[in-house]
């Protein structure tokens, strides 16, 4: 089964015919349900967040004036662990996001 990671872009093709697709914006760690059982607490759900939509955030009256930490609205869809054998890996972002890090030193040509 592919155990998906931040950064890759999936496909979740539903039960129902319905498919969403985006980047994998966040995932859980692992969860010792047993351990919570024992102690009381209910059991819960490892999952995984698909970021489907960014938009701008829009101008607020209600701020000082000053410029938002945070510029844009992002739209998550969540999959639960259980769903997580529906969803089909695209590509990911990983290795391009490590070479737009990468500058050679000043007066040499490009490396890529």
């Amino acid at each position: 089964m592919y155990e998906p990671q931040v950064d890759d872009y999936v496909i979740w093709n539903r039960p129902n015919g319905d498919k969403e697709e985006g980047w994998v914006y966040f995932k859980g760690d692992p969860v010792d349900n047993h351990k919570r059982e024992k102690q009381g607490w209910n059991s819960v759900s490892r999952y995984i967040t698909i970021e489907t939509g960014v938009r701008p955030k829009p101008e607020c009256v209600y701020t000082s004036g000053k410029k938002h930490r945070h510029q844009m609205i992002h739209t998550l869809l969540l999959c639960n662990e259980s769903c997580w054998g529906e969803l089909e890996y695209v590509k990911n972002r990983r290795d391009q996001a490590s070479l737009d890090m990468y500058k050679s030193q000043d007066g040499r040509p490009s490396d890529y």
